[in-house]
């Protein structure tokens, strides 16, 4: 028994460091990006690209605060924070949007707005049903698979307007015209609710059907 709780401790504690470097590493991410991106924005490098660096910036400052927000608030409820994993995630999908504009992806192919808005709600509605799960799981609050799958629809869905208005205020203020017409823009809004649908109703599924198998409560690790 003694070596099986020596493998036991062993295995928690390369799972903690594991988890405690893809948290630091999307840090580092969202840094790295950021800086770039403001670099670009004051003229000291010269990348071009699709739309505007200010709207860039502006997705990335804002996703980021959202996401320490978000662990911080883990942290203080819950006792953990969130998963480095998770944080790695929402850090790939505002790379995912800003190299779309940077490599001018958006212009060149029709296809790459659609799958990164349906990608992007997918993300948004994983990462939030976790977070709710997680919340859930300390007793923060009390709902059932149904009630945290609408809520995290439902605040999935309140972040893809979010990013609908960003779009239109950086078209507002320099005339980018990033938003695009009616259609493109119920379209955008369509897809980040069908990603987001698409994502929860899997994991929905599978934490009802297999018990057992936890998904997304592992998610957070004590630090």
């Amino acid at each position: 028994m003694h070596l099986f709780d020596q493998i036991r401790t062993y295995n928690v504690r390369i799972k903690s460091e594991m988890t405690n470097f893809l948290r630091q590493f999307s840090r580092f991410l969202f840094f790295a990006l950021i800086i770039f991106e403001l670099l670009n924005q004051a003229g000291v490098l010269h990348f071009t690209l699709d739309f505007t660096w200010f709207g860039l910036v502006i997705t990335s400052v804002i996703a980021w605060l959202i996401v320490e927000t978000i662990s911080y608030f883990l942290r203080k409820s819950c006792g953990y924070p969130l998963a480095g994993w998770a944080m790695l995630i929402a850090a790939a999908a505002v790379y995912q949007d800003a190299l779309g504009d940077i490599l001018r992806f958006y212009g060149r192919f029709g296809w790459y707005d659609q799958s990164a808005h349906f990608l992007g709600g997918a993300a948004a509605g994983g990462l939030l049903l976790v977070i709710i799960n997680n919340f859930n799981r300390c007793g923060k609050i009390k709902l059932g698979y149904i009630g945290r799958g609408i809520f995290a629809l439902f605040a999935a869905s309140f972040f893809g307007a979010l990013y609908e208005l960003e779009e239109y205020f950086e078209d507002f203020f320099t005339g980018s015209h990033r938003l695009g017409d009616g259609p493109d823009t119920a379209n955008d809004l369509f897809l980040n609710l069908l990603g987001a649908l698409t994502i929860i109703l899997i994991i929905t599924v599978v934490r009802s059907k297999y018990r057992s198998y936890v998904v997304g409560e592992e998610g957070v690790e004590p630090s």
